[in-house]
C-alpha cells in the first residue's frame, strides 16, 4: 500500500509557523483522536498503530515543535519545560481542530496530553497514555530550583546520550541500516523504522540529517518544569494508561499514585515490552486507545486487559 493510500499529510498555521504531521480517516468527519509522539520520534513513526483505528475514527497525528516534518523554531534558550508543546497544541486546537477530541501519546505524548487536558479540558474528552514521561511529585519540585535543568540534564544518562546521536548519514538507507537492531531501535519491526527514517531526516546537502537535532533532543528530555501532577487534578474524565514491563518511564510509586487518585482511570501493564511499547505491542496500545474512547462514549469497543 503506498504512502498516499495510508493516510494524508496535514499542516497548521500557528503564530510562528506550521505544525505538520499526518491523518487518517474521514476528513468530513470531526477529529475524534489527536496523537502525540515521543522525544525524537515523529507522528509518522505510529502510521502502522493508527491506520487501522482510521477505519472508524478521524484521527491526527503531530509532529511537535523541532520533531518531523514541523516547521516552528525551536527556541532552545527558553526551551525549559513541554508546557511549550501543550501551549502549540491548544492554539492549534483552538483555531483548526476545535474538539473535543480523544488525546492519546507515547512517552512525551503522553505527557503533552495529560498537560492539555490540566489547563484546557474542555479539548478532551479522554486520554490514553503508552508509557508517559511522569516523575515522583517531589522531583518537579526540586526541578524548580536554580539551575534544576542543568542538574538533569548532568544526571539523566537520556539526556547525555541524544547529545551524541550521530545526526548526519548518506542517505535514509545509510541511517536505517546504522539504526537497525541497535539501542532504541532494537526490536522495532522493519516497516515501523522505514517509517520513522521517512519523516525523522531531512535532505541537507548531498546527504540527510536528524529533523530532531541531537541538541534539540537531550533538551526536550531534560526541559522537566512542567506538573502534570496539578494537570491530572483539574481534569476529571476518562483516563487509561499502559506502563512498560522493562524501563517504563512511569515508575511503579507513580502508577499507584495515579491509582490512588483516581480510582477510575485504568492502568495495566504490559508484560515484556520495553518503552518502545507501542512499536512492540501496538495490539495492546491500539486497545488502551479504544478503552479511552469506549470510557468517552465514542464508540471503542477493546478493554485493557
Amino acid at each position: 500500500m503506498s504512502e498516499d493510500q495510508r493516510f494524508r499529510r496535514v499542516s497548521y498555521a500557528l503564530h510562528d509557523g506550521e505544525m505538520c504531521g499526518i491523518a487518517f480517516g474521514d476528513p468530513a468527519r470531526a477529529v475524534d483522536i489527536v496523537f502525540i509522539h515521543a522525544t525524537g520520534l515523529n507522528a509518522r513513526t505510529y502510521a502502522r498503530l493508527l491506520q487501522p483505528l482510521g477505519e472508524r475514527f478521524h484521527i491526527v497525528a503531530l509532529d511537535v515543535r523541532g520533531h518531523g516534518t514541523s516547521r516552528l523554531p525551536p527556541k532552545m534558550l527558553t526551551y525549559q519545560s513541554w508546557n511549550r508543546h501543550r501551549d502549540d497544541i491548544i492554539e492549534l486546537m483552538d483555531a483548526h481542530i476545535k474538539g473535543p477530541a480523544l488525546f492519546a501519546g507515547h512517552s512525551m505524548g503522553g505527557t503533552t496530553s495529560v498537560l492539555v487536558a490540566g489547563k484546557r479540558p474542555d479539548l478532551v474528552r479522554g486520554l490514553a497514555l503508552i508509557d508517559p514521561v511522569i516523575l515522583p511529585e517531589a522531583r518537579y519540585r526540586m526541578l524548580e530550583m536554580p539551575l534544576g535543568k542543568e542538574m538533569i540534564m548532568s544526571r539523566m544518562p537520556i539526556a547525555r546520550g541524544a547529545r551524541r546521536r550521530r545526526s548526519h548519514f548518506a542517505s535514509r538507507e545509510e541511517a536505517t541500516a546504522a539504526l537497525t537492531g541497535r539501542g532504541f531501535f532494537k526490536t522495532w519491526p522493519a516497516d515501523v523504522l522505514a517509517d520513522y527514517v521517512a519523516d525523522g531526516f531531512v535532505e541537507e546537502g548531498e546527504g540527510v540529517r536528524l529533523s530532531c537535532t541531537p541538541a534539540y533532543e537531550a533538551a526536550t528530555f531534560s526541559s522537566q518544569r512542567h506538573d502534570p501532577w496539578r494537570a491530572l487534578e483539574s481534569y476529571a474524565g476518562p483516563l487509561v494508561m499502559l506502563r512498560a514491563e522493562i524501563g517504563s518511564t512511569t515508575p511503579p510509586s507513580v502508577a499507584e499514585a495515579i491509582r490512588a487518585q483516581r480510582p477510575s482511570a485504568r492502568v495495566a501493564v504490559v508484560n515484556g515490552a520495553s518503552h518502545a511499547l507501542p512499536m512492540e505491542r501496538p495490539d495492546r496500545a491500539r486497545a488502551a486507545i479504544e478503552t479511552a474512547l469506549m470510557m468517552a462514549g465514542m464508540n471503542g469497543r477493546e478493554a485493557v486487559e
